[in-house]
């Protein structure tokens, strides 16, 4: 099958694909090992060499949805997502002091889209067991964070229990997300479909204000300025969530991911054994306890810390103010 016959929009260029690809692995594999360019301490410039390693993942996940990939290996993928967001997490709090910083900032608009989109896969990949892990990053200690957004409470009750989660009657973006928050509340699935409709209709339209808005449109160079695809994942996870059966009425909408949901449906067993048919990894390993996995690990405790450990290996401490030391996995060894 050729690439525009497998792509999931028409936007997507088979040249722009493997060219942004290659430059997110890039991305990737630079800024794991080096500080950014931005901001005015150390410890700032390797927060956000994190925060955007984490976006580099986050990008690649839905480029490749966009253009067509198989969807079972993004299950992993999603993971990979999570993880890096975590490392940000670690240095975003370290350079706050603030443990009660959220990864994903309620009151800006590209983030809060963001949170509701990664948190939509996680039910569409039927990933829940990655939900505690974003809950831990937004909730803040001791539910500091709790009921900060109605909306991402109502996901997260689904998941992991209303008897969890926080009241709340706040909704940080109203438009396009109070149609979203009035389908999850709706009794009947004609009601619930008739706000879908609601919410899809004005989706991309009220999100005008974040960065990737009209980035499938060529630049003065003609390139896509940073085109990954428009996916209203949490409008499929609302469908999911809602058993609505037909929800037919919706595929008219470019944005509306369609074959996610339809796969979701066909593997709903994959729910109760979230981590089947996944590389389920120990991601995070203390200081004086064995190596779980060969690779390439970092301790945001110590800056440039990256360094090679085999399976095994006891994991050691390094001085530092950051506290215990707590190594994280960032993936395979290069040689």
């Amino acid at each position: 099958m050729q690439f525009h016959e497998k792509r999931r929009q028409q936007f997507l260029g088979e040249r722009h694909f493997i060219e942004d690809m290659k430059a997110s692995i890039e991305g990737i594999r630079h800024f794991s090992s080096n500080p950014s360019g931005v901001g005015d301490t150390m410890d700032e410039k390797w927060m956000w060499s994190r925060h955007t390693v984490a976006n580099y993942e986050f990008q690649s996940l839905c480029l490749r949805y966009t253009a067509g990939d198989p969807i079972e290996p993004l299950r992993g993928d999603l993971e990979k997502v999570i993880a890096a967001y975590e490392r940000y997490a670690d240095l975003l709090w370290q350079y706050t002091a603030d443990r009660n910083e959220p990864t994903f900032a309620f009151d800006v608009l590209d983030d809060y889209c963001q949170l509701m989109q990664v948190v939509g896969l996680c039910f569409l990949l039927h990933r829940r067991d990655l939900l505690p892990r974003i809950a831990a990053m937004q909730d803040g200690q001791n539910g500091h964070n709790g009921g900060a957004d109605t909306l991402y409470e109502e996901f997260m009750a689904h998941a992991l229990g209303a008897d969890e989660r926080y009241e709340s009657d706040w909704l940080c973006w109203k438009k396009p997300y109070e149609a979203l928050f009035d389908a999850m509340t709706e009794t009947t699935p004609a009601n619930a479909i008739d706000e879908l409709e609601r919410f899809l209709k004005r989706w991309y339209k009220d999100l005008s204000g974040t960065a990737w808005h009209d980035s499938h449109k060529p630049n003065e160079n003609g390139n896509q300025g940073g085109y990954h695809g428009y996916w209203s994942f949490e409008a499929g996870a609302a469908v999911l969530l809602l058993g609505i059966e037909d929800d037919s009425s919706l595929h008219k909408y470019l944005y509306y991911p369609k074959d996610l949901v339809t796969w979701a449906r066909e593997h709903a067993v994959l729910s109760a054994d979230p981590s089947s048919n996944v590389e389920h990894v120990r991601l995070r390993c203390e200081a004086g306890q064995p190596c779980p996995r060969d690779g390439e690990w970092e301790t945001p405790a110590l800056a440039n810390s990256r360094r090679s450990f085999k399976q095994g290996e006891i994991m050691p401490s390094v001085e530092g103010d950051y506290g215990q030391t707590i190594w994280q996995w960032v993936g395979e060894s290069d040689v």
